[in-house]
């Protein structure tokens, strides 16, 4: 029986986070769970943005907030 393209995307998604979770435990020295990976994925997207978007000044203010919760949310999941 053929996987469903829904089926196919969940196992690349998961895939992707196992294989982001690997690479951030071996730089970290430390385990990384996969959610933790995707958060850190989330805050460098997010810091990227707010760095190098260039926008007028209320939108870079919300893409540093975006990047600010962001970090807290690594905090709150036990990242230092």
């Amino acid at each position: 029986m053929a996987m469903s393209t829904t089926d196919r995307i969940r196992l690349f998604v998961q895939s992707v986070g196992e294989g982001l979770s690997n690479l951030y435990s071996a730089v970290m020295e430390e385990e990384i769970s996969v959610e933790q990976s995707w958060k850190i994925l989330h805050a460098s997207v997010a810091l990227t943005a707010a760095v190098f978007v260039s926008a007028p000044v209320p939108v870079r203010l919300l893409l540093a907030g975006w990047m600010v919760g962001t970090l807290y949310a690594c905090h709150r999941s036990g990242l230092h």
